[in-house]
Formats: C-alpha cells, structure tokens, sequence
C-alpha cells in the first residue's frame, strides 16, 4: 500500500516501545478513537465532533444515578466548544477558555475545572477535527480508492491530508502555540494518540488491512507526512496555500513508492522500523522522556 519512513539509527528496545505506543488508546478519552491494526474506526464521536460521546440526554440521566465525572466531562465539553472562536483573539490559552465558560453563563474562574485550559482546548480541537475527517471519509465524501489504482491512492492521500491540514486554517496564526503545548511531557501521550488516530483512519479507507510489519511502516510514515506537511504550511505564503499542496503531493508519491519495496522484502520493512524511531520521534515534535 503506501507510506515512507526516513531513515535513522534506533535501537531494537526503543523500537518496540514505540510500536506498543500505537496499538492502545493512551489519550485517557480524549482522543475520539483508539488505533486498531485493521479494524473499522467506529465514528463514534458526537454530532458536534467533540470526541467524546456525551449528549444532553446524559445530563439528565448523570442528574439521576449521580455519575459526577460524567457531567463535569459533559460541562467541560461544552466549554471547549464555545471556547474555539476566541482562539484568535486569545491563544491557546486559560483566558480562551474563561471566555468560552463566561459565554455559555458560567463564571470565568470555571477553568479551574482543566488541568491545562490552553493545552486542553488544542487537543480537544484536534480530537474534533479527527472526527470530521471521520466522518468525511466513512460517508464517501472522500471516496476511496480502488485496490489496484497507485494514482487513485496518490491522489487520495494527497486530499485527506489536504482536508485535514485546512482544518487549521482559522487558527494558523495561533497554532505555533498549540505545538509548544502539546510537545509538553504531559500532553505528549495524548497528542501522540490523536496523532495516530487520524493516520489510521486515513490508512483504513485507504485500504489498509494489514497485520504485519507494514501496519507501522505505513502510520509511521503518514504521521511524519502530516506533521512535516503541517509545519510547511504555517510558513507557506504562496497563494491558496500552493506549495504546500506541492510538498504534500511529493511526498505521498514517494510515500506510495517505498511502500511498494517494503510489502515484497518483509526483512527491510523490519528494518525500516528499527531504524526510523529517532527520526519520527523527532518529526512528530513529541517529548517521549515522561
């Protein structure tokens, strides 16, 4: 199928522990799905694309059996929502979330409800994104493509990454900001997990059912795409955003080249494994030290 991995010495141990760190969904609930090998994403997040699964209904019911954690997780939920369109104007940050609380009727000291108010809204932004690519790709709206067609695949991974990167675009300017946060030690594991999530969802309308070897190589090698693909766009001031599509497009092409090597030499694409650690570790912008 597809997806290339740069190149660079890693040990075995450290190879195995960042393999494991794909499989569960280490975002503690904040991401909207866990990374399965091949498994249909269930698309559960809520209409709203929250990436958490809780309605006003639950309210009632959280009212009646006494289910706190469950109402604080919905009310925190609401203020995340509200809190996105004063992002511009405030950052990634605890005054953008005593905004949002203060528009819904809550008082402003309502952040102390978030460990992390900046940090949180960002990956509460980038859960729901995922949902709406989600759901862009599980209705056809991005239609897969056929299992023989490489310029179908091209073309494919080219336009979800497209998709999902222009989902940034209210908050280019602030979203700098957003990285910083989330390579803290603290928030690593859960960006890491939305990270994945939305690599595999791409891998799996793509048509990705593999078991073996190529499950990594091929999210290892979106994921440094995407985040390479991201950081050329914060710096692109060609018109429509131009170059970035260019780079993108190159990328998945090469992308889809190496794969193509890797699925008839099992022993390289173990290799590539091992040796590609340190530099996707690096790419992604993620502190693993926690």
């Amino acid at each position: 199928m597809f997806c290339r991995v740069l190149s660079k010495s890693g040990t075995l141990a450290r190879a195995n522990n960042f393999r494991s760190s794909f499989r569960p969904n280490v975002g503690g609930g904040l991401t909207s799905r866990p990374c399965s090998g091949s498994g249909n994403p269930d698309g559960s997040g809520n209409p709203n694309g929250s990436g958490q699964s809780t309605t006003d209904g639950n309210i009632a019911n959280n009212g009646n059996n006494g289910d706190g954690d469950s109402y604080e997780k919905d009310i925190k939920t609401k203020i995340l929502q509200s809190s996105l369109p004063h992002v511009p104007r405030h950052g990634w940050s605890r005054d953008t979330v005593a905004a949002g609380a203060e528009e819904l009727g809550y008082p402003d000291t309502v952040h102390g409800l978030f460990r992390d108010p900046g940090a949180e809204l960002a990956l509460y932004f980038y859960s729901a994104s995922n949902d709406s690519l989600s759901r862009l790709l599980r209705d056809g709206t991005l239609p897969s493509p056929s299992a023989e067609s490489k310029a179908e695949l091209n073309a494919f991974l080219t336009n979800a990454i497209k998709t999902r990167l222009l989902m940034l675009e209210p908050y280019l300017n602030q979203w700098p900001q957003a990285i910083a946060l989330l390579s803290k030690p603290s928030n690593a594991p859960h960006a890491l997990s939305n990270l994945m999530t939305l690599v595999n969802d791409v891998c799996y309308y793509a048509g990705d059912r593999s078991i073996d070897t190529r499950w990594y190589t091929r999210r290892i090698g979106l994921a440094t795409i995407y985040k390479s693909s991201e950081l050329h766009l914060l710096q692109d001031r060609s018109q429509g955003y131009d170059d970035t599509w260019n780079f993108v497009k190159r990328a998945v092409e090469e992308c889809v080249k190496l794969d193509t090597m890797l699925e008839s030499n099992a022993q390289l694409a173990k290799d590539v494994v091992t040796a590609s650690v340190s530099t996707a570790k690096n790419i992604l912008g993620l502190s693993w030290n926690r």
